[in-house]
C-alpha cells in the first residue's frame, strides 16, 4: 500500500459523508450556494443581454415597468417565504420532538435526512436568497431597466415554494405515522441483509477461524470508538504483503475502548504496516444505522416505547413484531459471511453477530416489557413458531428458537394468571406446534422425493 493517508483520508471523508446526508442541512447550504451564484449569473445577464427585452415581447401581461413595483413583488416574496420557512422549520422541530418522546430519539436521523424534506427547505432558502439578490440589484437611476426576466424567475420559484408547502405538510404527517416509520426501518433492515447476500460473488464465505488465532499479535484501538465499515480487500492485500493473516475480534457495531484489542495478527508488524492496517479497520465516533441490526434494534424500541405505561399503544408492538419476524426469517437465510480472501491472496477473518445473539437479545427485551400483555405475549409465540416452521431444515436454528419458546413460556407461566388468558396461550402453541409437524413431515417427504431419482440413477 504505497499512499496509506490518502487510503485515511478517504474513510475520513466517508465517515463525515455518513454524518452529512443525515444532517437536515444537507440539500439547503448548496442550494443557498446556488442561489448565489444564479443571482450573479442573472445580475450579468442583465447588465449584457438583451434578456429582459425578450422576457417583455414574449411575455407582455407580466412586463414591469416600475422599479417600486419589482421591489414591491420582491419584497412581498421575501416576507412571505421568510415567514413560511420560520414557520416549517418551527413545525420540523415540534415533529422531531414528538417522534424522539412518542418512538425512539434513534430515528431522528432518519427524518433529518428524508431527501423532500430538505429539498423543500433548501428551495426556500434559495428562492429569499435568489430575491434578495435580485432586489439588491436593482438601481434607482431613471434609466435603469427593470430585470423582467430575474423577476420573473423569482416570482415562480416564489410560487413553486408556495405549492411545495402543501405537500411538506402532507409528506411530513405521513412520515411521522407509526406505520410509515416501521414500514420504512424494516425496509432498510431487508435491504442490507439483500446486499449481504450477494457477498459470495465478491470473495466473501464462511470459514472457521484458525486455532491457534489466539497465539497472534495483538493490534490495540487507537481510539475509543465503534467498529464501522471495514475495507477487507485492503486489509487482504496488506496480508498478503506482509505474509500474514488477519483476524478482526470486535463485531461490527460494538464500542472499543482506546487500547483494547482490535485485531490480531499472525506475524509482528512494523508500525508504518499497523498504521496502514488501522487505516481500514479504524473505529469511528458515531454509530451509523446502515446495515440490518441498528435498524432491528431501532424497531425493538419503538416496541418498548409502545409497551410503556406512558403510551399503552400495544398495536403498535404487535405491528412491530411482525415485521421483526420478516427480517429475522430473512436473516436465517443470510450467510453469516467471516471470511474475505482476494483473488491474489491475502486472508482476513472477522467476527460477526450470530443468529442466536440477536435472537437472544431481541426477545430479551421484548419478554421484559410484553410479559404481562397477554395479546403481546400471543404475537410472541407466533413469532417464535413461524420462525421454528421456517428453520425446518436447520437444527441450529431449531435449538436456538425453542430455546426462546422454553424461556418465553417460563415468563408467560409466570406471569399471565388469568386462567382465560393461560387457555387462549395453551391453544395457541398447540396449533403452533401442530403446525411446526405439518412442516417438518412436508420437507422430510420432500427430500425423500429427492433422493429417489439419485437412487434410480445409482441402482442403473
Amino acid at each position: 500500500m504505497k499512499y496509506p493517508g490518502i487510503k485515511k483520508l478517504y474513510r475520513i471523508l466517508e465517515n463525515y459523508g455518513k454524518e452529512a446526508v443525515r444532517s437536515v442541512a444537507f440539500l439547503p447550504v448548496p442550494m443557498i450556494f446556488t442561489a448565489v451564484v444564479f443571482g450573479y449569473i442573472f445580475f450579468w445577464l442583465e447588465n449584457n443581454t438583451t434578456i429582459s427585452d425578450w422576457t417583455s415581447e414574449t411575455f407582455p401581461a407580466l412586463a414591469i415597468t416600475s422599479q417600486d413595483t419589482a421591489r414591491t413583488i420582491l419584497g412581498m416574496f421575501i416576507g412571505g417565504l421568510i415567514t413560511l420557512t420560520v414557520f416549517t422549520f418551527s413545525q420540523i422541530m415540534i415533529l422531531l420532538n414528538q417522534v424522539a418522546n412518542s418512538y425512539s430519539p434513534r430515528l431522528l436521523p432518519k427524518l433529518t435526512g428524508d431527501r423532500s424534506l430538505q429539498f423543500v427547505m433548501g428551495l426556500n432558502l434559495a428562492t429569499i436568497v435568489l430575491n434578495i439578490a435580485v432586489l439588491l440589484s436593482i438601481r434607482s437611476s431613471d434609466d435603469y431597466k427593470i430585470p423582467n426576466f430575474s423577476i420573473l424567475i423569482c416570482v415562480f420559484f416564489g410560487i413553486v415554494c408556495l405549492c411545495l408547502f402543501v405537500y411538506f405538510v402532507t409528506a411530513i404527517t405521513k412520515r411521522i405515522q407509526v406505520d410509515s416509520i416501521v414500514n420504512a426501518t424494516a425496509k432498510e433492515a431487508m435491504d442490507s441483509l439483500e446486499l449481504q447476500s450477494a457477498l459470495l460473488e465478491q470473495g466473501y464465505a464462511e470459514q472457521g477461524v484458525p486455532e491457534n488465532v489466539g497465539e497472534w499479535y495483538v493490534v490495540p484501538s487507537p481510539i475509543s470508538g465503534y467498529v464501522g465499515s471495514v475495507d477487507h480487500d485492503t486489509l487482504a492485500k496488506l496480508a498478503q504483503e506482509s505474509a500474514t493473516r488477519f483476524y478482526i475480534g470486535v463485531s461490527k457495531g460494538q464500542y472499543v475502548p482506546k487500547g483494547l484489542p482490535l485485531m490480531q495478527s499472525e506475524q509482528m508488524l512494523d508500525e508504518d504496516k499497523v498504521e496502514q492496517v488501522l487505516s481500514a479497520v479504524e473505529p469511528i465516533r458515531s454509530q451509523f444505522d446502515d446495515w440490518y441490526l441498528p435498524n432491528l434494534k431501532q424497531l425493538t424500541e419503538i416496541a418498548l416505547k409502545a409497551l410503556s405505561p406512558g403510551i399503552n399503544d400495544p398495536g403498535t408492538a404487535l405491528m412491530v413484531i411482525d415485521r421483526q419476524t420478516e427480517i429475522l426469517a430473512k436473516l436465517m437465510e443470510v450467510p453469516l459471511y467471516n471470511y474475505y480472501r482476494r483473488e491474489e491472496g491475502g486472508e482476513v477473518w472477522f467476527a460477526r453477530h450470530s443468529y442466536q445473539e440477536v435472537l437472544q437479545t431481541l426477545m430479551s427485551e421484548m419478554r421484559c416489557y410484553a410479559k404481562l400483555d397477554p395479546l403481546v405475549m400471543r404475537r410472541l409465540f407466533q413469532m417464535l413458531y413461524h420462525l421454528l416452521e421456517l428453520a425446518a431444515g436447520g437444527l441450529s436454528y431449531r435449538l436456538f428458537i425453542q430455546g426462546e419458546i422454553a424461556a418465553l413460556l417460563r415468563d408467560a407461566r409466570r406471569h399471565i394468571r388469568n386462567p382465560h388468558d393461560r387457555k387462549q396461550i395453551v391453544r395457541d402453541i398447540f396449533l403452533h406446534r401442530r403446525s411446526v409437524k405439518h412442516a417438518t413431515r412436508l420437507l422430510e417427504n420432500k427430500n425423500i422425493f429427492e433422493a429417489e431419482p439419485e437412487s434410480a440413477g445409482a441402482a442403473s
